[in-house]
């Protein structure tokens, strides 16, 4: 995505991210969080241009339709999720704005004696039974919390 932020391309980030959340499991989670992590960081990165896209509803000398309110309170939403899941220097996501996610800055673990180590490192010491117990459940399960978090019906 460029600085030319559409409505268009909002949309297929978001079917893009919800597939990725539906089709996730134990033998792809280290691609697909990754690629998670890449769209999260695109809304995260963009949200002053997304949101300056229109919203549905009319406001009206400060008067606001009902429409109006509900697409603020999703679009309000939204956000709150996409920041949960996007760049974190403390989080899962330890990427600066702009910077590529790849698996050596996207961490988990903290869980059943695993200290937090890269996807990267985690997929290399997969054959670990406590790595293949852990590892895979906590990133499926981090990834589909999001499973009704990012629509956009928002927009007008």
């Amino acid at each position: 995505m460029d600085k030319h932020v559409s409505k268009e391309g909002i949309i297929t980030l978001v079917r893009e991210l919800n597939a990725i959340i539906r089709e996730i499991n134990y033998n792809n989670c280290y691609d697909y969080v990754v690629e998670f992590f890449k769209r999260t960081s695109l809304f995260d990165d963009y949200w002053a241009e997304i949101k300056d896209l229109p919203l549905k509803g009319t406001k009206v000398f400060g008067i606001k339709s009902k429409a109006r309110k509900k697409a603020e309170a999703d679009c309000a939403f939204f956000f709150k999720e996409v920041h949960k899941a996007g760049r974190d220097l403390c989080g899962h996501n330890r990427t600066n704005p702009g910077e590529e996610v790849t698996k050596e800055n996207v961490y988990f673990g903290d869980v059943w004696g695993l200290h937090t180590h890269t996807i990267a490192q985690f997929e290399r010491a997969k054959d670990d039974p406590n790595v293949r117990e852990a590892i895979p459940r906590q990133i499926v399960d981090f990834v589909q919390s999001y499973k009704n978090s990012f629509k956009v019906d928002w927009l007008r």
